[in-house]
């Protein structure tokens, strides 16, 4: 089966990256295996072809900067430039190679502009109106925009699936349409760590580990407000921010950490994104890890932690529930309430190593049920389904 990936991004690999490019690299991998063709076409910085470990990849070049005083309008243009140009290259690449299905993400809605026979399945990477519900990040207009437009996508596609029930049940209400779940597949693809960044900054350190975009969304307000206090309560304890800065109501992300670190500021690192073989030393030796978003489409941040057996703590009714069972591989608290926060961090820092070694186990057991041979035949099985119903109608 030839299949085709359309995305909003996709970077060399070597280079950090965030969930969604992940998982393309991740799923084209066992697809490969199965003896699958996965190609993908993104946006990238200018027009190219390239082949990376088997898999084919075409980027398009978009210019989609706007400075309108609506945030919404700028996000609905940027849009539809972008549908425009991806759905231009496809009508192109069906000229000169043979596709069975394309598989678009749900992100900016780039399968609304789509008009060719082939059919189609729309993965949602995320959904707006759960994402960005606490409209810190994006205004009430621009996130009622952004979800419209996923939805309007929608409609175009032969089949949706998600890979969190919670996203997955509140769009197919939202779209009047079943979305089946079909969960994201984790392989490590690192052949060989790179402990640099570890050895300067970490080693013999202990400390607690977020990771992930900074921004509102992630609980990086949430963190903040109880920062202090975890740093006074727990002397010997460091706190570790790995991944790119954001605006949060006006202000950066970096700098709001570490005024709310206060005196502790010297036990709080902050590094930019860094790429999985640089990444993956840093979540092994984590004490433990700490992910209070607001919503997520089943954190790959968590996936990865509990991979390599740490205890994580996350949002309880954020997809975090989907993979963790509260005191048995993980700890859950509510979302958006630092005092829970703080009491989960706490009972983390209170468990000895053989629990947390225990819990760690468990972690990676409910990760292993992630396996390509797994979740990525039930997605073959989609392609299957949709590709021999479009050809009955």
């Amino acid at each position: 089966m030839n299949i085709l990936f359309a995305s909003t991004d996709y970077p060399r690999r070597g280079q950090p990256t965030t969930g969604f490019p992940n998982y393309l690299y991740r799923v084209s991998l066992s697809l490969i295996q199965l003896g699958h063709k996965p190609m993908i076409l993104a946006v990238g910085g200018w027009d190219s072809h390239r082949t990376e470990r088997g898999i084919e990849i075409w980027t398009v070049s978009v210019k989609t900067y706007h400075n309108y005083k609506s945030q919404s309008l700028n996000y609905a243009l940027s849009a539809l430039q972008t549908g425009y140009a991806l759905n231009r290259k496809i009508t192109e690449l069906l000229k000169k190679i043979h596709i069975d299905i394309i598989q678009f993400t749900s992100l900016y809605g780039i399968a609304l502009l789509y008009h060719e026979k082939v059919p189609t399945v729309l993965r949602l990477s995320s959904y707006a109106k759960t994402a960005f519900s606490s409209y810190q990040t994006h205004s009430l207009e621009t996130v009622r925009m952004m979800a419209l437009i996923e939805r309007a996508s929608s409609h175009r596609c032969n089949a949706i699936f998600a890979p969190c029930i919670t996203n997955a049940a509140q769009f197919g209400r939202d779209c009047r349409r079943r979305v089946k779940v079909i969960e994201t597949p984790f392989v490590n693809d690192v052949e060989e760590y790179d402990y640099q960044f570890y050895n300067h900054y970490l080693q013999g350190k202990k400390y607690v580990l977020f990771f992930g975009a900074l921004y509102a969304e992630k609980g990086i307000l949430v963190i903040a407000e109880i920062l202090e206090k975890f740093l006074e309560n727990n002397p010997d304890y460091d706190f570790v921010f790995i991944g790119d800065e954001c605006r949060i109501n006006g202000e950066n992300s970096t700098r709001l950490l570490q005024e709310k670190a206060g005196k502790y500021v010297d036990r709080i690192i902050i590094s930019k994104a860094l790429e999985h073989k640089q990444l993956y030393p840093v979540i092994c030796s984590a004490d433990f890890v700490v992910l209070p978003s607001y919503m997520e489409n089943l954190s790959n941040a968590c996936i990865e932690a509990m991979y390599f057996e740490r205890v994580v703590i996350g949002t309880d009714g954020a997809s975090f529930e989907q993979l963790i069972k509260h005191g048995k591989n993980g700890l859950l608290c509510q979302i958006g309430n630092s005092q829970d926060l703080l009491e989960k961090m706490q009972m983390a820092v209170a468990m000895g190593e053989k629990e947390k070694m225990e819990m760690g186990k468990w972690a990676k057991r409910r990760i292993d049920r992630l396996q390509p041979d797994y979740v990525v035949r039930k997605l073959v099985s989609l392609y299957e389904y949709v590709i021999e119903n479009s050809k009955r109608k």
